[in-house]
């Protein structure tokens, strides 16, 4: 999988959640933390969300990980280092 459909992935994920069409949804975009575009169970929910769309091109990834959450900065801090952990595991 490449940078450009891993992030589409996430960003069509996080609009679908946030039902905001005037957002403005981009690799900067919070997931968590300060400033976040979703809250803990919209994070979960993306993190599905994400998972199924990934089932779908045929990537059995599961992204809520051991390795994920011990990591010293989360992969879970923006759509862009989502999509970077994607990535990585689609890549394994």
């Amino acid at each position: 999988m490449n940078k450009e459909e891993a992030l589409q992935i996430v960003i069509e994920a996080v609009k679908g959640y946030i039902d905001d069409e005037n957002a403005n949804i981009n690799a900067e975009t919070i997931l968590l933390g300060n400033n976040a575009v979703v809250d803990s169970i919209g994070l979960v929910n993306l993190i599905v969300d994400i998972e199924s769309a990934l089932s779908d091109k045929n990537f059995e990834i599961t992204l809520t990980s051991e390795d994920a959450m011990s990591r010293r900065k989360s992969p879970f801090r923006s759509v862009e280092t989502l999509s970077d952990y994607i990535i990585e595991l689609t890549q394994a």
